[in-house]
């Protein structure tokens, strides 16, 4: 005995329309005279040096009044949030530097 059944497929589109966050940038800055340089590390090799270069030239290009710095602990971690809450604070801008 030969029992016939049809067998449903459903098909399902997997593809999606890409999800865009709102971002709003910071305002741009005038000039970097008299400004407040943040510096953060992500602790691979040679991104300490990179970013004392960069704040060398910026200070004498542009005025750059100071330097606050900040090594993370590990390249794969984020910075920790009260740091970043006290750079946000106490800078003008920041800068990020990725070592090799």
């Amino acid at each position: 005995m030969v029992t016939a059944t049809r067998t449903q497929h459903i098909l399902v589109d997997p593809t999606t329309q890409p999800i865009v966050p709102a971002f709003v940038p910071a305002p741009r800055l005038d000039s970097l005279a008299n400004k407040r340089l943040g510096l953060i590390d992500d602790a691979k090799d040679g991104a300490r040096e990179l970013l004392e270069e960069i704040a060398d030239v910026l200070k004498e290009r542009h005025g750059v009044s100071g330097v606050a710095y900040h090594r993370k602990p590990s390249a794969s971690k984020p910075a920790d949030p009260d740091v970043m809450r006290d750079m946000a604070r106490d800078c003008d801008y920041l800068i990020i530097a990725i070592g090799s």
